[in-house]
């Protein structure tokens, strides 16, 4: 206790703290006088002041009608006397908080429903944890959250941002998001969290729903404040400094919160825990230049920005196959060395050992629906816990009423967005298990495509005729060509895939002729060779015709090229037909994979029949790169129906002895 400069007693702010905490945890003034030590006449004027200063922001409130912050108005001259007479301290000390504050920096759950007014939600409390694990780990740490839309992901990432603040005021806090401005509001959120004086009284209709409670305190009071006293210090909504305990320095200190669009420039700003909401969108979830553009600059840009020691987090629910969080999510990093290797244990390079591999991001998932803790329909009521004892993630945000609307009205919506799944189960064109065999999710066995036996352009022993032997070509005029020799058996309907090739090439690589010395030459004159000399002759060849292929039907060498290998071209044309009912791709291939009627040489250490069945699993509609090998999969079966089974070249009679 000390005397100013008019004689005055100065209440230390230490004691002026601890009088607004326990008034805050709602004693009486006398009660709350005691704890401070200080007189109850000086206690009574603080809080008379208190109620004046909110009874004027109320009614400018109701006069203005518009936000505190515009310069000059009812409400921002009200708001400041409200921070004048709360007479808030600078950083309390460990040692000095509350047994509640120091509680609040070790319990999220607590710390919310304190200060945050939240009710509690167990995945939130989870993943707050498992984020606060990464970041206390001496590594740069990569984090994905999936979790369904509604459920309070940007809330989370807020309350995050506000408890790790709390933790440590000198901690660099990146808040990013599709746009500026976006990025903008949630770090003004932030700012206004802390800032804050009274205990936040949230709207009634929230309460009245259980999705909100009175906050019983507030940070600034409890923890002392965070808006830096200094004149001029740094405290916008877009970036701000927390005050320091330790003052010196707080000029050159890096802002504690900045908010960054992805499409900014923040080439010169790092942060030790970059939070990223809203990144992915449905425009930027599919190929297109959107989404190129969205790569590029998480690449290159927001990965670059957390520090050694730091974490890179970013939540959203799935979107599709080619979203940001399957591209974080498919990317890999190199184990280090172990800490007590001494070098003595080498390894010969040239055995090309493969390198321990790791997943760069750790994947958090929490589905709206967990099927496996479902108990029948009082565990999906409004009032059943919440998961993990319960099946539903958030029963009051995500009520079981909206869930089976959704699951049932839109089941791919329902498993990609609210289940977190990379695709919902059957938009791929085919199961994985279908081609390489196995129990597949549906607890069927299925038979496989794979013939384990046998290499690429090898045909299977003792094939007996009646057989159809044909090629199919998808051509690009930029990217890759689809090449396959197919083999069908019309008696066990069953289509061998002997051959495949996917490379870029030329019209005249694909067929040639030199002028000079009247000579073939390209893929089609080597295929159509080699088949002739394994006795199995194509008979025709099925390319799709575009302005880069129409040379197979206008120029005179090819119909020369035909006659002399007696082959027929068929101009497949590719439109509507594609996505036709009975006879496009959906239609077509899945049942022909499923049944085992499509049969592909070995996968081991074969690329062609490995990319062949990863082009067909992973197979969307609206796919638009990587298509190429199920594309001329899809021509080949097309047109096989409607050609007429070869009859190989009689052998010529020749005695035993002849050799």
């Amino acid at each position: 206790m000390s005397a100013g400069r008019s004689g005055r007693r100065q209440v230390p702010p230490q004691d002026v703290a601890r009088f607004w905490q326990a008034r805050a945890s709602g004693m009486s003034i006398k009660d709350a006088a005691k704890i401070a030590g200080v007189h109850y006449n000086t206690a009574q004027k603080w809080d008379a002041k208190k109620k004046q200063a909110k009874a004027e922001l109320e009614i400018g409130k109701l006069e203005e009608g518009k936000t505190r912050s515009k310069v000059g108005g009812v409400q921002a001259d009200a708001w400041a006397k409200v921070m004048d007479v709360s007479d808030l301290p600078p950083v309390i000390p460990y040692d000095r908080l509350s047994d509640e504050a120091k509680r609040g920096l070790e319990d999220f759950d607590y710390f919310r429903r304190r200060y945050l007014g939240r009710i509690p939600s167990p995945w939130q409390v989870d993943a707050a944890y498992k984020i606060e694990d990464y970041l206390l780990s001496d590594d740069k740490q990569f984090v994905v959250l999936n979790c369904p839309p509604g459920a309070g992901k940007s809330t989370l990432f807020h309350d995050i941002a506000v408890w790790q603040i709390v933790k440590n005021r000198k901690i660099r806090v990146m808040i990013g998001s599709v746009s500026q401005s976006l990025a903008k509001m949630y770090s003004r959120r932030i700012r206004e969290t802390l800032e804050r004086q009274f205990p936040l009284d949230p709207d009634p209709v929230l309460i009245d729903k259980g999705l909100a409670i009175k906050a019983e305190a507030c940070l600034a009071i409890d923890y002392g404040r965070f808006k830096p006293s200094t004149s001029g210090s740094l405290w916008r909504a877009e970036e701000f400094i927390v005050e320091q305990e330790d003052m010196g320095g707080l000029d050159n200190k890096e802002p504690t919160v900045s908010a960054y669009g992805i499409e900014s420039e923040f080439i010169g700003h790092r942060a030790d825990l970059c939070l990223f909401d809203d990144v992915a969108s449905p425009e930027n979830a599919k190929e297109s230049a959107a989404r190129d553009k969205l790569i590029e600059r998480w690449d290159s840009m927001a990965e670059a920005r957390v520090d050694p020691g730091g974490l890179l987090a970013v939540v959203g629910q799935r979107l599709g196959p080619l979203d940001l969080y399957a591209h974080c999510l498919a990317k890999v990093t190199y184990e280090d060395f172990e800490d007590d290797y001494d070098g003595s244990d080498t390894t010969d390079i040239s055995q090309n050992v493969e390198p321990l591999k790791k997943q760069k991001y750790h994947h958090l998932i929490y589905k709206a629906y967990y099927e496996e803790l479902d108990t029948g329909l009082a565990s999906k009521r409004n009032s059943s816990p919440a998961w993990p004892n319960g099946p539903l993630l958030d029963p009051h945000r995500l009520s079981w009423k909206d869930l089976s609307y959704i699951k049932h009205s839109n089941p791919s919506k329902f498993a990609v967005v609210y289940q977190q799944e990379d695709q919902a189960e059957g938009n791929y064109l085919i199961e994985r298990v279908w081609a390489t065999g196995g129990i597949g999710p549906d607890g069927v066995l299925y038979p496989g495509c794979v013939d384990n036996d046998r290499r690429p352009g090898h045909v299977p022993h003792n094939l007996q005729p009646p057989l159809i032997s044909i090629a199919s070509v998808d051509p690009s005029p930029t990217m890759f060509w689809a090449i396959q020799w197919w083999i069908y058996q019309p008696e066990t309907n069953l289509r061998f895939l002997i051959d495949v090739e996917r490379v870029k090439l030329t019209a005249e690589q694909l067929l040639g002729f030199d002028t000079t010395t009247r000579d073939y030459s390209g893929i089609m004159e080597d295929w159509q060779n080699r088949a002739m000399d394994m006795g199995y002759p194509i008979s025709h060849w099925v390319v799709e015709v575009n302005a880069a292929q129409r040379f197979l039907l206008a120029h005179d060498f090819v119909r020369k090229w035909q006659s002399r290998h007696n082959v027929n071209v068929i101009a497949h044309t590719t439109s509507r037909n594609k996505i036709d009912e009975n006879l496009g791709v959906e239609a077509l291939l899945p049942q022909l994979f499923r049944s085992g009627a499509i049969r592909t040489p070995s996968m081991r250490e074969n690329w062609k029949t490995l990319a062949f069945i990863e082009e067909h699993s992973s197979w969307t509609r609206d796919k638009k790169n990587g298509t190429d090998l199920v594309m001329a999969c899809w021509m080949a079966m097309l047109h096989l129906p409607n050609l007429s089974p070869i009859s190989r070249p009689q052998k010529k009679w020749r005695p035993s002895w002849l050799v």
